[in-house]
């Protein structure tokens, strides 16, 4: 009885490390499904990470990409075309595009073919890494202007055969672009300087002195932004130094105040009146209110005041930050808060 005991301990024990490990033993390989052949050419800009499953009662956020499969008998492919996520973006009349990087390839399409038909790798009881891969797309299309998408031969941890890879990357390019995405700043902001997120600064209570302020000519423009919804954190208790599952997400220093972190999104840029800036600087330059300082009220829309060079690829910080509505505060980077000058804040508000 004893050594039943054991022996079913220690096979326990191996389906844990087998389920740990990720790979499977199974030596047959299931066969991968015939790809969705759909109309018309391919378009990176609704690629797989394009589409997100959207929550109960929304909508999708692009049309789900078809089946990715197996060639069907019958579909010869006059090119292939991968569309691979990329750091670029790209900049038009309507602003800034996050961009996907499309690349064709025309000519050895049956070595494309053949190792496509590679069958999937199967058994093994290796440990697999825990790195995530993100996957291109890649698009095979007909004479007639159909196409479908590929599947990737993979290994028994699920990553892609990297023979796969090699055999494109070894033939020669027809086409490459960068294709939009996503617009992520638009030409107002983008020309202004302005960010297209912005937040307000978190954690007040610092000492009060501003030791650096901007000068009064370098200020002569506004970014507004709306507050955004919050974002509710349902993974901090009540009592967490982090917040109270209020999105605040960050533990402030002992001695100061810190409050959920509350951010905008661009709505306008407004110039501002000749003036003005000697006006913002002369309010940061007074001492900190504390009663400002440990106020609640939260604002529905704020401003940044931009020092950088209009156009810059990446703003700086703004030194100075406003309340249009709430606690009407002029905000500094030292952590400081002051009374912002209601006639300013209400040119803002449009």
């Amino acid at each position: 009885m004893e050594r039943g005991r054991r022996t079913m301990t220690t096979g326990a024990a191996l389906v844990v490390l087998l389920a740990t490990g990720g790979c499977a033993l199974d030596s047959t390989a299931p066969p991968r499904p015939v790809a969705e052949v759909v109309e018309g050419a391919p378009d990176c800009a609704l690629s797989t990470d394009a589409w997100i499953v959207p929550g109960p009662g929304d909508a999708p956020s692009a049309p789900p990409p078809p089946l990715a499969g197996s060639v069907p008998d019958g579909f010869t492919p006059v090119s292939a075309v991968r569309c691979a996520w990329s750091t670029d973006s790209v900049d038009d009349a309507e602003g800034r595009w996050s961009a996907r990087r499309e690349t064709t390839w025309t000519e050895g399409l049956d070595r494309v073919l053949a190792a496509l038909a590679v069958p999937d790798e199967t058994g093994g009881s290796g440990m697999c890494t825990a790195d995530m891969e993100i996957v291109p797309d890649l698009w095979l299309t007909s004479a007639d202007g159909r196409s479908m998408r590929a599947a990737w031969p993979v290994t028994p941890c699920g990553k892609t055969l990297p023979g796969t890879h090699d055999v494109l990357e070894a033939l020669p390019v027809e086409d490459e672009r960068l294709v939009r995405v996503t617009h992520v700043q638009s030409r107002a902001a983008l020309d202004a300087g302005c960010s297209m997120q912005a937040s307000l600064p978190w954690m007040l209570g610092g000492s009060g002195i501003v030791t650096e302020l901007p000068g009064p000519d370098d200020l002569d423009r506004a970014c507004v932004y709306a507050v955004d919804p919050p974002l509710p954190d349902p993974t901090a208790p009540a009592d967490s130094p982090f917040g109270a599952g209020d999105g605040s997400g960050s533990a402030a220093a002992p001695g100061t105040i810190s409050k959920s972190v509350t951010s905008g999104t661009s709505t306008r840029v407004v110039p501002l009146a000749e003036g003005v800036g000697a006006r913002l600087v002369l309010a940061a330059g007074q001492p900190s209110t504390p009663g400002l300082e440990q106020c609640e009220v939260t604002a529905t829309s704020f401003v940044t005041f931009p020092e950088h060079v209009p156009g810059a690829s990446l703003p700086a910080d703004p030194r100075l930050t406003a309340e249009l509505d709430g606690c009407g505060r002029l905000l500094t980077s030292d952590g400081g808060a002051r009374p912002f000058p209601e006639e300013i804040a209400a040119a803002l508000r449009g």
